[in-house]
C-alpha cells in the first residue's frame, strides 16, 4: 500500500471542482507560483494554530506568532492573520485545560475499502495530516480537531454554514486517518475562524478627490494610505468587540453511515480519475472558474494556452501532495 498514489482530500475536492484543474494540477503537476488572499491567510492561519497547540506550557501565542512572522504577502496581510491568532488564543486559552493533546498535525496513510466488497484498492490509498487530535479530560473520549478558516456568517441556528461543514467529507476522510493511526474516534471538533472582512483603507484617487471651501478633503476620503499599525488596530478592535462572530466551536459525532458514504464517494470517484488519466483528457467546468475566486488555470483553459508557456505564473512540482511529505 504505501507505494501507491495518495488520494488526499484536497485532492478529491479539486477533482469535484473541476477535473480540468485536477489534472492540472495533480496529474502533469503544474502548479501556480502565487497562491490566492483567501489560501494564504488560511495557510498561515493553520500554520499559527499547529504551533499553538504544539505548545505545552501554558503560553501558546508567543509560539502562534513566531511560526507566521514575516511570511504574509505584505504587511496588511500579516497583520490580519496575527491579529486573528490574538483573537484565537484570547478566545480558547482557558479551554486548553480541557484536553489532552494526543497528536499535531499527524500523517497518515490508509485503504482504500470498495464500498461493496471492502477490498482495498490496488490503484490508490487514501492519505491526509489530521490536524490535533484531543482527549477530553471529562470523560476520555476522543476528538479530532478540524481547523476551518472562512468568510461566511457562523451566529445563530439558521447559520448554513454548520450544515454545510457537516456534509463535508474530509472529517470522514481524518476519523479514518486518525483510527489508520492507533486512535479510536469518539467525536470531531469544528475550530472555525471568522476572516475579519475590513480591506485597507487607500488613498483617493487625485482625480476623485473633492475639496470643502477652505481646501481641506471631504471626510470620507483620504489623503494617504492607512498604514498597517492603524489597519490592525481596526481588525483587532472588530475581532475583540464579538469574538463569538469570529471564533467558534462544534462537536459532532461522525457516524458509520458518514463514514461509509465518504468511502463510496471517494471509491467512485476515483475511478473516474483513474479513466480521465488513461485517456488524458479532463474536461472543463467553467461553473468553477469563478466560483468564490478565480481559478489559477482560468487564463489557461479559456485561452487553449500551456503552463509552459506562463513560467512566470506556473511552476512543476514532483511532490503534488505539498501539504505531506511523500511524493506522489
Amino acid at each position: 500500500m504505501t507505494d501507491l498514489p495518495l488520494l488526499t482530500n484536497s485532492r478529491l475536492r479539486t477533482f469535484r471542482a473541476c477535473p480540468r484543474e485536477h489534472h492540472l494540477s495533480y496529474v502533469e503537476g503544474w502548479k501556480p507560483v502565487r497562491e490566492g488572499e483567501a489560501l494564504r491567510i488560511g495557510s498561515l492561519v493553520h500554520l499559527g494554530l499547529e504551533a499553538w497547540w504544539r505548545n505545552q506550557d501554558g503560553n501558546a501565542l508567543p509560539d502562534a506568532l513566531d511560526a507566521v512572522r514575516g511570511k504574509a504577502f505584505d504587511a496588511y496581510e500579516q497583520a490580519k492573520v496575527e491579529e486573528m491568532l490574538v483573537g484565537y488564543s484570547r478566545r480558547w486559552s482557558l479551554d486548553r485545560e480541557l484536553y489532552d493533546v494526543l497528536a499535531v498535525e499527524q500523517e497518515f496513510r490508509a485503504p482504500l475499502l470498495n464500498p461493496e466488497t471492502w477490498a482495498a484498492s490496488k490503484t490508490w490509498q487514501l492519505a491526509g495530516k489530521v490536524d490535533v487530535i484531543v482527549r477530553r479530560r471529562s470523560d476520555g473520549r476522543v476528538l479530532v480537531v478540524d481547523h476551518k478558516s472562512c468568510s461566511e456568517e457562523m451566529q445563530g441556528d439558521d447559520a448554513t454554514l454548520w450544515a454545510k461543514l457537516a456534509m463535508d467529507s474530509q472529517p470522514s476522510q481524518y476519523v479514518l486517518g486518525a483510527e489508520a493511526l492507533g486512535y479510536t474516534v469518539d467525536e470531531l471538533l469544528w475550530d472555525v475562524l471568522k476572516k475579519p472582512a475590513q480591506r485597507p483603507k487607500k488613498a483617493t484617487p487625485i482625480e476623485d478627490r473633492k475639496f470643502t471651501k477652505d481646501g481641506a478633503l471631504y471626510k470620507t476620503q483620504r489623503e494617504f494610505d492607512e498604514a498597517p499599525d492603524e489597519y490592525r488596530a481596526r481588525v483587532a478592535e472588530t475581532l475583540s468587540e464579538a469574538p463569538d462572530r469570529f471564533f467558534q466551536r462544534r462537536s459532532f459525532p461522525r457516524s458509520n453511515s458518514q463514514i461509509q458514504e465518504h468511502m463510496a464517494d471517494a471509491w467512485m470517484q476515483s475511478a473516474t480519475m483513474r479513466e480521465s488519466a488513461r485517456l488524458g483528457r479532463a474536461p472543463r467546468n467553467p461553473e468553477s472558474c469563478h466560483n468564490m475566486r478565480v481559478c489559477p488555470y482560468w487564463n489557461l483553459c479559456s485561452t487553449g494556452g500551456k503552463p509552459e508557456d506562463y513560467p512566470a505564473d506556473f511552476v512543476r512540482v514532483e511532490n503534488v501532495n505539498s501539504e505531506l511529505g511523500g511524493t506522489k
